[in-house]
């Protein structure tokens, strides 16, 4: 293990209040392994308000006093971009406020759809552009949103299911590593795919 993925591994104990051996965190290659080796010494319990299910609600209640949508159009698997009428970047800002939370960061691509995804010099690749947040779903940005407010939604003494426990791993990697929290994958090798050493 590198510097980067000791420093996860220690806030993660810590977060959690747990010990991981390191015979157990020497076999965590993806981060679905992390969420799984911690679930196995937390305490879960189900009689909790799922957090997920409160945050939907917070966001359908946006969606239906401020854009006019009735409760049938926004779901869980509603594409972001079609519940968004009005200017995007002033709709982010009032969800944020209305929910009192941080959203994941719009990309160049979420604001103008007609820049290439990637940069090239001389036809040489240098780059990729961040993928829209947009063309997520509500399910999504509820799951990315409660990631990247994990410290302050996820209560490690009342965790509700084993979701919570990969939300918290996901916004712990995204804070130490500063990857966006919709960039992070639960099948995501830990090393090979998001770089971490």
């Amino acid at each position: 293990m590198g510097l980067d993925s000791v420093e996860i591994l220690v806030r993660v104990e810590e977060y959690f209040g747990i010990s991981i051996p390191d015979r157990e965190a020497e076999k965590i290659l993806t981060v679905q392994d992390f969420a799984d080796c911690v679930f196995t010494k937390v305490t879960v319990n189900p009689t909790e308000k799922c957090k997920s299910q409160m945050l939907f609600y917070k966001l359908r209640t946006y969606f239906t006093d401020k854009q006019g949508l009735s409760k049938e159009q926004i779901r869980p698997d509603s594409k972001i971009k079609d519940l968004i009428t009005g200017d995007l970047k002033t709709t982010w800002t009032e969800i944020e406020k209305h929910l009192k939370l941080d959203l994941p960061t719009l990309s160049d691509l979420d604001i103008n759809q007609t820049k290439e995804k990637e940069i090239k010099i001389l036809g040489v690749k240098i780059w990729t552009r961040k993928s829209p947040v947009t063309i997520g779903t509500i399910g999504d940005l509820v799951n990315w949103t409660l990631a990247k407010n994990y410290d302050t939604l996820i209560d490690p003494k009342a965790l509700f299911d084993k979701a919570d426990v990969e939300k918290v791993i996901i916004g712990i990697i995204s804070d130490s590593m500063a990857i966006p929290v919709d960039e992070i994958k639960l099948k995501h090798r830990i090393s090979y795919d998001l770089g971490v050493d």
